[in-house]
């Protein structure tokens, strides 16, 4: 793997290339970019599988900002988050740590992570002068922490959002609130009132958090009446038991196995509907105010999600402590205008851990020592790597499996006793930190490895289903057996 052997390959050779090449987008005819340090916009959403935008061609997908920010930006196909659920998978983005390097393997019932600001990116942009702010969904840093930054205002789910009892796996409702005083809405307004407030040469790092599409899918019926649920294309098909034991038993525990087509493609249409409503159109208010206060030439926007969704896979919605390409593949923009290449697709292997040493990179400043990611900077920039699997990703979870005599006694669908919904009742079962899983993955091949199953060996052929497992095939040993170093000079268990 070698990641931090060659992170200061990567480094040196993006400084080199900005040294040597003359790149047209980097100064304008309004100001020298490189006199004034640029200011950076983190986009971050919750749940977003990282091929539902309709620049990447699905047909279920209305994405027309996230599409102009592709578009006129830098798309990167493969970015991968480092773990399977909100928090760990956050907390790699802003420390650039593999998940067992910063302690956090599974969501442990929305606890912050307890870490001051100095060693995370944030607190390396607010040390070096940037104003900054954190809008929306934490999941992250403790109150404390963020009481430290210039703005923080803490917004999650609404309030109507609460799980009940009666909720079934494959939730989704239109929203119960006008739109303007839903969250998507208030964050993105506090998010323009922190831009307006810019000054000249006091850069700003804002950090916008949205909830959806995360469950339950909800939208108001402007949006959701846009979608059809018999215009939705369900993922092919691939038999859980093609992949593992245990994804066969969560299917069955969660009665996804009982899901009917019509239930399935009302939820998706009411997913995507959340993506265009919570993500897409709050994007495009943020880009709008960024040109209305002529702030887009130095601004870089960053867009991503913390991790995926079934959201159709196996018949399946939701997420899982899974290191499956539908959960950790996720969106990945970077959007310069002034700065970086428009139109421009990466199709080399990223990752979350990447994204704190790239930023640090491509704002002037000195990248921390110790981290496991690398600076994309010169992918950004057009630059190209000769290998196609130059790279390895990376992913860490926790997970429990089913108690031996579930099946015997499975939780009842509706139970008196509890306000907490089914499939809530059912996941936390599996979420509890007994056994260990990790995974690396190249462009062409996966291998995931846990402590109570036997391993998983796919050929991804540069796609992202894992369609058969065939870590038992004598004729994969070596591929088996080099994936294996990889993720043993990462995590030795």
């Amino acid at each position: 793997m070698g990641t931090l052997n060659r992170r200061e390959f990567i480094k040196s050779a993006s400084r080199s290339a900005a040294a040597t090449l003359s790149f047209p987008w980097i100064i304008t005819g309004k100001t020298a970019l490189a006199d004034t340090p640029p200011n950076v916009v983190f986009i971050i959403c919750d749940q977003m599988r990282g091929d539902a935008m309709s620049c990447l061609g699905s047909t279920n997908a209305r994405t027309p900002n996230l599409d102009r920010m592709a578009s006129g930006g830098v798309l990167m196909n493969n970015f991968f988050a480092n773990n399977p659920v909100c928090g760990p998978s956050r907390m790699s983005f802003f420390t650039g740590l593999w998940p067992h390097q910063h302690g956090k393997l599974e969501n442990d019932d929305g606890k912050p992570f307890v870490m001051s600001l100095k060693s995370t990116m944030l607190g390396h942009f607010r040390d070096r002068g940037y104003r900054t702010g954190w809008i929306g969904k934490n999941h992250t840093y403790t109150d404390n922490c963020l009481r430290d930054l210039n703005q923080w205002i803490d917004r999650g789910r609404e309030p109507f959002r609460a799980y009940s009892k009666f909720v079934p796996p494959f939730w989704h409702s239109d929203t119960l609130w006008p739109e303007k005083q839903c969250h998507p809405r208030m964050t993105t307004n506090d998010g323009i009132e922190f831009i307006r407030q810019s000054r000249k040469k006091e850069p700003f790092f804002l950090h916008l958090s949205y909830f959806d599409p995360h469950p339950p899918y909800m939208a108001p019926s402007e949006f959701t009446s846009r979608y059809c649920s018999k215009d939705m294309t369900i993922p092919p098909f691939v038999p859980p038991e093609k992949l593992s034991g245990r994804l066969a038993e969560h299917v069955r525990a969660l009665h996804y196995d009982r899901i009917k087509d019509t239930d399935l493609t009302e939820t998706m249409r009411y997913y995507y509907a959340a993506i265009e409503w919570g993500v897409d159109f709050q994007v495009g208010r943020i880009l709008e105010a960024l040109e209305e206060n002529d702030l887009i030439e130095n601004t870089i926007v960053v867009f991503s999600s913390d991790h995926g969704d079934f959201m159709g896979h196996h018949r399946m919605v939701r997420k899982g402590m899974f290191l499956y390409d539908s959960l950790l593949h996720v969106p990945m923009i970077f959007y310069a205008p002034a700065r970086l290449p428009k139109g421009h697709r990466v199709s080399n292997i990223s990752q979350g851990v990447d994204l704190f040493p790239t930023l640090v990179d491509l704002t002037g400043g000195n990248i921390p020592e110790g981290l496991p990611g690398r600076s994309l900077r010169l992918l950004l920039e057009g630059g190209r790597l000769q290998d196609r699997n130059d790279f390895s990703v990376f992913a860490a979870a926790a997970y429990s499996d089913l108690p031996e005599d579930y099946f015997d006694n499975p939780e009842p669908a509706y139970k008196p006793d509890s306000d907490i919904p089914f499939h809530t009742r059912v996941e936390r079962l599996t979420w509890k930190t007994e056994n260990r899983i990790a995974m690396a993955r190249t462009l062409d091949w996966k291998l995931i490895v846990n402590e109570s199953r036997p391993p998983e060996l796919y050929n991804m052929a540069g796609g992202r289903t894992e369609r058969e497992n065939v870590a038992e095939n004598r004729e994969y040993t070596a591929t088996r057996a080099s994936l294996e170093r990889t993720i043993e000079s990462i995590w030795k268990w």
